[in-house]
């Protein structure tokens, strides 16, 4: 396992041979898993020093390096284009739902 330089992820190596991102804040996963195509598995990852770029090791001896994915600061990008939901947006949306701070 690997945290971001920000520390607003961590990616995790796995022996099914996918990587997955995950909020470390919530512990809830960030997007699908990463699938490497690694044979026998993904023994680690680590973060570029900018938090842009994760590399991942496989068993198999390749390494891959992969984008970080914009959605993976989901939150991050919607605040800095709209800012956060209204109260009348949040129950059109997510009616029921928990409205959580989202910006800051």
């Amino acid at each position: 396992m690997a945290f971001s330089p920000d520390g607003r992820l961590l990616a995790s190596a796995g022996g099914d041979g996918t990587v997955r991102l995950w909020n470390p804040a919530t512990g809830l996963a960030v997007g699908a898993p990463i699938q490497t195509g690694a044979l026998n598995g993904v023994f680690g990852v680590v973060f570029s020093p900018g938090g842009k770029l994760l590399a991942s090791g496989g068993a198999d001896g390749t390494v891959r390096l992969w984008q970080v994915p914009q959605f993976a600061h989901t939150y991050t990008t919607l605040c800095a284009y709209v800012g956060p939901p209204t109260r009348r947006e949040w129950n059109q949306y997510a009616s029921g739902e928990p409205q959580p701070k989202v910006c800051g």
